[in-house]
């Protein structure tokens, strides 16, 4: 059996040089070969490593390069890697393992922000825990069908008959993708010890941009048709609104400021104490890969990031939302 791994890559650089390294270190089950096909937004280096094929991305987007490479490919399965990635060293025999069940379409793990420093490390605790919401392949390590996954594996045929990614989608593209597998019938299959480490490499402010990105092309999503929101999405911005609101008004009446004060530090402390936990236990999945812990200021500043790129995720939405209604306007 051939695989066929795929990568989107904007540039040529040392991230992406340390995740061929960690292809080149794919245990491969036995009667298994894999070919490397990466789509360049940029220039491609003078000689690749063997066993790596470039394809040219003129758009430089992920879904177009995504649908280059594999069309370029010729695996009967198709995994897709990011340029920031390190996998562990069973990635490809886990997903065919998982393949091997005709009623799973799709196969993922989780992400694992390896990120460090004060705000990197603080990043990485907020995401990888329950504090930007409910999405499973961020934190949980038990295995089960789920929305979506992280990265994706797929039989070729299956994936040629849902055509592949959408274009359209600059962003969410993998959950977009995900919907049209289960409307097809087949699970998204979620594997909690397919932990994959992943480099946000972004500054506080390219977070905030990036997540203020994700809400935006969510209400995409939504205006092509789709599908934008679970009710866990609902559930949680519903949540976290009440919060507010409880707070704005406990803190608007004199008599109960300290206790609401003493309370919101303590709720404050224990989400980055729990956070700070789940993120651990995630690290912990991963001890090939060496690196330094987090800060230790981190899990105070967690909960702090993790409002901050909550509200540019909801920024997003709601300019999202405006741009649907004013795009619906005009044409009527």
């Amino acid at each position: 059996m051939l695989v066929s791994i795929v990568i989107p890559a904007r540039e040529w650089d040392r991230f992406l040089d340390g995740t061929l390294e960690s292809i080149k270190a794919q245990l491969l089950p036995p009667g298994t070969d894999a070919e490397v096909i990466v789509a360049l937004g940029g220039a491609a280096p003078a000689q690749c490593p063997d066993g790596v094929r470039v394809v040219t991305n003129p758009t430089g987007t992920i879904p177009d390069g995504l649908n280059l490479a594999i069309a370029a490919s010729s695996g009967e399965v198709v995994a897709r890697v990011d340029a920031r990635c390190v996998v562990q060293p069973d990635h490809v025999a886990r997903v065919l393992d998982r393949l091997a069940d005709p009623e799973i379409g799709c196969v993922g793990g989780a992400a694992l922000t390896l990120d460090r420093g004060l705000f990197g490390s603080a990043y990485a605790i907020a995401f990888n825990s329950p504090l930007l919401g409910p999405t499973v392949y961020r934190y949980r390590r038990t295995s089960g069908p789920a929305d979506a996954a992280y990265l994706g594996a797929w039989r070729r045929i299956e994936l040629d008959d849902l055509g592949g990614f959408d274009s359209r989608m600059v962003r969410n593209q993998d959950n977009e993708l995900a919907d049209r597998v289960r409307a097809s019938g087949k699970v998204v299959w979620y594997d909690g010890d397919l932990v994959v480490g992943y480099y946000n490499d972004r500054d506080f402010r390219g977070a905030l941009a990036h997540h203020h990105e994700f809400g935006l092309w969510r209400m995409v999503q939504r205006d092509q048709g789709q599908r934008a929101f679970t009710p866990r999405h609902i559930a949680a911005v519903g949540v976290a609104g009440l919060g507010a609101a409880l707070g704005v008004g406990s803190l608007a009446a004199r008599r109960t400021r300290p206790l609401a004060v003493a309370g919101g530090a303590a709720v404050y402390a224990s989400a980055g104490a729990y956070a700070w936990r789940s993120a651990t236990q995630l690290r912990r999945a991963r001890p090939d890969i060496d690196g330094p812990d987090f800060h230790p200021l981190a899990p105070v500043l967690a909960p702090a990031v993790a409002t901050a790129l909550n509200g540019a995720w909801l920024a997003g939405v709601m300019r999202g939302e405006f741009r649907n209604r004013r795009r619906r306007s005009a044409a009527s």
